[in-house]
Formats: structure tokens, sequence, C-alpha cells
């Protein structure tokens, strides 16, 4: 095999997945519970605040709470358990929320691990001005320090969060800014070449009515040596790193495609990033999936709202995919971070 060729998942047999994993890990009890709070930090590329969801294991008793058209399977404001706890932060997709990986975020919790999704500033749900503009491409890592930086000095949170064990989890536009936050550099005069290639980009049209890339020029790229490990779900951008730009990634990493993403053109993207990390990440394909399965699984009135996002292609069960793919999750960052997980359970429905 390629030291670069990813593995197949057939999500219409999830089941398949399951057998390459540990074969204890779904029957595994759960020591923690899920709570839940939502703070704000502050935007540290243009002040105001920046809307962030917590997840922690707690000893309280199991409970679910709506808000809105998610239903997250945690208790709100429930006592942090004691200990040290490794922290992964989360980097949503353009025009994502801060809720769009609730499931993940709690599945992490309950494995024993401080989970923390940030809503980036001007490339989110409500306001995607940012798009194709420094404020987005380099701001997005800026938000991420933040979010640590934020984390490690509350009260509640930064002392049960052990600092040694820092992950990250990107998707889509996410994962582009996972690796940049992991120390890559992209070379944005790249994107000259890709367009050629690629002239029916989706983005293409938008990227290029965003405006002048640059509104920030004093704005410069940043990465965090906190960030240990990185999972990059459906990476976006791909075609802006090359050999050179990739190789400050350090990290282990793990990375998925979906072999029927609708958005971003094979091979640019993952593909394009798995051949030049100068590291072998741990990269698998889930066949017949689209971009928008790693999102949580949809409430009906989520549904209702968004149902591009929500609706995946004839035969997956994007439920049956979350409930591997947060163990998967679970399990690399457990390894890669030097921590065992109380459960790699599949997370509760709720």
């Amino acid at each position: 095999m390629h030291p670069r060729t990813p593995h197949r998942f057939p999500c219409l047999l999830v089941a398949a997945w399951a057998a390459l994993m540990t074969p204890t890990l779904s029957a595994t009890v759960a020591a923690y519970e899920s709570g839940f709070v939502m703070l704000t930090a502050v935007d540290p590329v243009e002040g105001g605040a920046m809307q962030v969801v917590v997840a922690y294991p707690t000893n309280e008793l199991a409970t679910t709470t709506t808000l809105g058209p998610f239903t997250l399977a945690a208790g709100r404001d429930s006592l942090p358990a004691p200990g040290q706890h490794p922290l992964i932060v989360f980097s949503h997709g353009t025009g994502g929320s801060a809720f769009g990986h609730h499931d993940s975020l709690t599945a992490l919790a309950r494995a024993g691990f401080v989970a923390a999704a940030v809503e980036h500033p001007r490339d989110n749900h409500r306001d995607e001005s940012g798009f194709g503009t420094d404020l987005q491409l380099i701001g997005r890592a800026h938000h991420i320090v933040a979010l640590i930086d934020t984390l490690l000095a509350d009260k509640k949170f930064g002392p049960i969060i052990d600092r040694n064990r820092i992950g990250m989890v990107g998707h889509s536009a996410g994962g582009y800014t996972a690796l940049v936050v992991a120390g890559a550099r992209p070379d944005f005069g790249l994107a000259a070449a890709y367009r050629q290639a690629v002239p029916d980009d989706p983005y293409r049209a938008r990227a290029e009515a965003a405006g002048a890339f640059r509104r920030k020029p004093d704005l410069q790229l940043v990465a965090d040596p906190r960030v240990r490990a990185i999972v990059l779900m459906a990476p976006a951008l791909g075609y802006m790193f090359d050999a050179a730009g990739l190789a400050g990634v350090k990290v282990p990493v793990r990375m998925l495609r979906p072999s029927n993403d609708e958005l971003l053109p094979h091979p640019w993207h993952a593909e394009h990033i798995a051949r030049h990390l100068a590291n072998r990440p741990d990269y698998s394909v889930l066949d017949g999936a689209g971009h928008f399965v790693f999102l949580a699984p949809c409430s009906p009135s989520f549904t209702a709202m968004a149902r591009q996002i929500c609706t995946d292609p004839p035969g997956i069960d994007r439920t049956a995919v979350h409930d591997r793919l947060n163990a998967d999750m679970i399990a690399f960052f457990g390894r890669s971070l030097g921590f065992v997980p109380t459960t790699v359970a599949p997370p509760r429905k709720g």
C-alpha cells in the first residue's frame, strides 16, 4: 500500500468500520455523563464576543437539554468531574455554528475530555462577510488560540484541563484551520493554479465576490504548539498547501474524506494534503458519504430549516456513521495524547 493511500470505510456497511477497531470499545461502560455551558470569548481579530459551547465530564445524572433545533445529550451547568482532563477544541466549516458537532462534543466529554467549539466571527451561519478574506483564512486560527487561552484562564475549567494534552478537530474550513494551528503555512498564491484547473469550483464566485483579500493588513498567521494532535474531517482549501507549507505540521493527523463530497473536488483537498504531509496521516475514505455527514445528526425541526446540510446520500445512516466517528475520534486522541478514555461507546441518543 502506498504510505498515504487511505483506508476505505463503506458507510453502507458501518459494521465494517467497527470491525477495524478494538472489539471491546463499544461494550465499554461510560464512567462520566456530559455537562455543558455556553461561554463568550473575546475575538482577538476585531474585538467583540465569540460564542463558545463547552462540554465536559460530570458525575451528575444523565440528562438532555434542548436549545432551539438542537438536543444535547448533556446537562446544562452540571458540576465538572474533578481531575485532569484533556482539552479538544473544534472549528466548524464555513457558515457553521458552535453547535454543529454537538454530539461529538458530548461523546468526548463522556470519555473524560473537555471539548469546546467556537463560533467563528465573520464565518458563521449568521454572518459570512469574511468569506475568502484574511478575516477567515488568517483570523480563524487566532480564534482557536483565543479559545484555548479563554478555557485555560477560566475559573471553572482551567483547574481541570490537562494543559499538556490538547487536541483539535476541524471540519471543512475548520480542517484548514486545524492545519494552520498545527503549524501549516498556506500559500495563497496557489489558488490561481487551482482555479484554472477547477473553473467550476462552487465556492469560486463567492470568494471573488467577498471583496479585497486583505482587510487587516497587520493580521499575521498564527500557530499554537499547545495543540498536539488534529482530526481533519473533509478538510477544505487543501490546494493552498504544498510540501513546504505543510512541513511545520509535526503532530499526529487523523483525516477522513467522504467519497461523494459535493463541495470539495477530489483530489485537490484531503488527498492533496495527504500527499504533501511529511508524516503519514491516518487517512480514511467514507464510501458513499457526502460533505455534511460529519455534522451532528439533525432533528426534524432542524432538517426543515437546513435540508441541504441534513440530507445524506441514499443509504447513508448519519447516526450510525457518528457512532463510529465519535468512537474513532476518542480512540485517536487517547493514543495521540497518551490518555486512557473512560469510554469510546457510541453517544446516547437525545
